[in-house]
């Protein structure tokens, strides 16, 4: 058998037995903190080693499956390319079996005509990096890639150069990296992350390659895209490559909305404290104006791509809602759901999104007409339109600025929607006979606004003032309080000058 096999047997069958001991004797949960650490850097250092070995045996893989087809290795074991080959014999996916296969690309070495030595690797100081066990397979392609990529607009001497600044760097040559530098052992200092390298390598393209910006804009351009799938199990999805520009702006935006709290509170406790001139005696069903609100934690049970998912459908209603897109059909886009008037008024069955033909629960019909709209249309038994009324309920304009100034955002405790982004909610619904009045009207986001039937929070008016009443984690009393964020402070007396 040959020595470097024979070796690699032998290395095996000794972490085996390190393995076995580790994990049979719990030896590892006792482990100090200094040792874990030590343990992590060691199986590092090793799994470099194993990479750079794997890398120079895909190299063979490659070279040996080139030629007649009789005579390639990968013909040899019933493989049809080298990656699967390689994803064979080391078990591991097709993603991490193609990453080999592209190392060994840039690793491989072609030998000379003349004396049969070999000739240099396309990239020998990153080699050499990785031989010697200070770079693995994720940094030498991590370094590799981005040169790659602009391997046409750049010169093989400024090739070669770039690969120098990047093997002192895999290996923890600390030097200005210029020309004239030496690899002295003796500074060698920490070894780089893959992103270290990454970064390096695109600083190193930028100036060698300034004229690649723009072709690899135009690349971005003709592969941007966006697509909503169809339906399936209630859910749409969406895929799609976003522009860096749209993507930042995009992610701006829901950063904007997010609400860092996404555990609930430590202390589940609620303490209130009366405001100045509080009267304690005043009953539970008076305004309440003056009442302070809970200085609590916000108990938020949603995921954070649920929030992202939430943010994006706040950022739609905004859109939709500012009347600046362009129109469709003659009208503003607006999205309908249709539904029948028994099922509405019973709350049961679906509605159908009408430009997709998806169906949605009753209750994503009440929320859409209880933000927007309802427009009744009356066919007779053929499917003939018979009536048709405007559409009606819809808080204005006017309506709409002084819930804002009187509601101050979201009125769910915790909750840090601005107020532009939120939704005019009729407390008092309308299909129940509730008037789209100022006085039946309050502010919630569109996660709050979907999910209020299903939570324990509760809304109600109170002489034209929203008050809420929470689960008891938010208030052991379980008492109506104001809701407002912004309430305006009741004098005893008033001037007005014109």
């Amino acid at each position: 058998m040959n020595s470097v096999v024979a070796h690699l047997e032998s290395l095996d069958e000794t972490l085996a037995v390190a393995a076995r001991e580790g994990f049979e004797a719990e030896a590892i949960p006792d482990l100090a903190g200094r040792e874990i650490a030590d343990l992590l850097a060691v199986a590092g250092r090793v799994q470099r080693r194993l990479e750079s070995l794997q890398v120079e045996a895909t190299v063979q893989v490659r070279e040996r499956s080139e030629g007649m087809r009789d005579e390639r290795l990968t013909t040899t074991y019933g493989c049809s390319r080298p990656a699967d080959l390689v994803r064979m014999l080391t078990l591991i996916d097709s993603r991490s079996a193609n990453r080999l296969v592209r190392a060994a690309g840039f690793a491989r070495r072609e030998r000379s005509i003349t004396d049969g030595g070999f000739l240099p690797a396309r990239y020998p100081a990153l080699r050499e990096a990785m031989v010697s066990g200070d770079l693995g397979l994720d940094g030498f392609l991590a370094a590799t890639e981005p040169l790659e990529a602009s391997a046409r607009r750049i010169s093989d001497e400024a090739r070669l150069e770039a690969d120098r600044q990047l093997g002192a760097l895999a290996r923890g040559i600390q030097s200005d990296l210029d020309a004239d530098s030496t690899m002295d052992e003796g500074m060698a200092g920490p070894l780089p992350t893959p992103e270290d390298l990454k970064v390096l390598s695109q600083v190193l393209v930028a100036y060698l390659d300034p004229d690649g910006a723009e072709p690899t804009d135009e690349l971005a351009m003709r592969g941007r895209s966006f697509t909503i799938g169809a339906v399936c199990d209630g859910l749409a999805p969406v895929h799609g490559k976003l522009l860096p520009g749209v993507a930042g702006q995009l992610q701006l935006l829901i950063d904007s909305l997010m609400n860092p709290k996404v555990d609930g509170p430590e202390n589940l406790g609620v303490h209130f404290t009366p405001s100045e001139g509080d009267d304690s005696s005043r009953s539970d069903d008076s305004p309440g104006l003056d009442d302070s609100l809970p200085d609590a934690t916000y108990l938020d049970n949603r995921t954070r791509t649920q929030k992202r998912h939430d943010a994006i459908a706040t950022l739609l209603n905004v859109a939709a809602r500012a009347g600046e897109v362009s129109d469709l059909g003659g009208a503003a886009p607006t999205l309908v759901v249709s539904v029948s008037a028994e099922d509405y008024a019973a709350g049961k069955g679906w509605g159908t999104v009408v430009n997709t033909g998806d169906l949605v629960p009753m209750r994503v019909a009440a929320q859409t007409a209880c933000a927007g709209g309802i427009q009744r249309i009356l066919f007779d038994e053929r499917g003939r339109i018979v009536s048709l009324g405007t559409s009606g309920r819809i808080f204005n304009s006017l309506q709409r600025r002084s819930i804002v100034r009187r509601d101050g955002g979201c009125i769910v405790p915790g909750c840090t929607v601005p107020p532009t982004w939120c939704e005019v909610h009729h407390v008092h619904e309308h299909a129940d006979g509730g008037p789209t009045h100022t006085d039946n009207g309050v502010l919630l986001c569109w996660f709050h606004h979907r999910t209020l039937h299903l939570s324990h929070w509760q809304v109600r008016m109170n002489r034209g003032v929203p008050e809420i009443r929470g689960p008891e984690w938010w208030d052991a009393e379980q008492r109506w309080r104001p809701a407002s964020k912004v309430r305006p402070k009741r004098s005893r007396s008033s001037t007005m000058s014109r």
